[in-house]
């Protein structure tokens, strides 16, 4: 007798199989931890950049106020004496005292009382330092040093930036 019954091959069930499964769990491990890095360097890079970019904003806002300020001013009145230096600078424009001094790590501005931060909270300021000068035409002149740091600590370590420059009465 013949065997008319044809010979099929055995049906699989479908899925996954674990070898499958395995090489799948190890690229998608790879590839995850690939963008995992280049994600956590783009935000260092970020952080960078914005720490770079309160310090020179800092530098240059500060430098133009206290230029605006002392070009403006009818007088000098701390440091008050030729080679004197003090932490601190106080002016008189049209009648009001304006002093600039640290406050912790903060440039202050007071205006007879409006006190004004001029750093903003990502910078710290240090070594404040106001030195009356006086030039050949007896206009009072003011050496100001100071240093800018950032707040946010790099992995390549803080930036800062010193200011050194002499501004004077027109």
């Amino acid at each position: 007798m013949i065997n008319t019954e044809k010979t099929q091959s055995p049906k699989f069930k479908k899925g996954f199989t674990l070898i499958e499964l395995s090489l799948f769990m190890g690229l998608f491990s790879i590839i995850l931890l690939v963008l995992t890095t280049i994600f956590a360097e783009l935000v260092q890079k970020q952080l960078e950049i914005q720490s770079m970019s309160a310090v020179e904003a800092d530098k240059s806002y500060i430098l133009s106020r206290l230029q605006y300020d002392i070009g403006r001013a009818d007088s000098i009145t701390i440091p008050a004496n030729a080679g004197d230096s003090s932490p601190e600078l106080a002016l008189e424009i049209d009648g009001s005292t304006y002093t600039y001094q640290l406050n912790g790590l903060a440039l202050v501005a007071d205006d007879n009382g409006d006190v004004q931060r001029l750093n903003n909270v990502r910078t710290e300021l240090s070594n404040l330092q106001f030195q009356r000068v006086e030039n050949s035409g007896g206009v009072p002149t003011i050496t100001i040093s100071m240093d800018i740091i950032s707040a946010v600590q790099e992995a390549s370590g803080q930036r800062s930036t010193t200011i050194d420059t002499t501004l004077g009465i027109r």
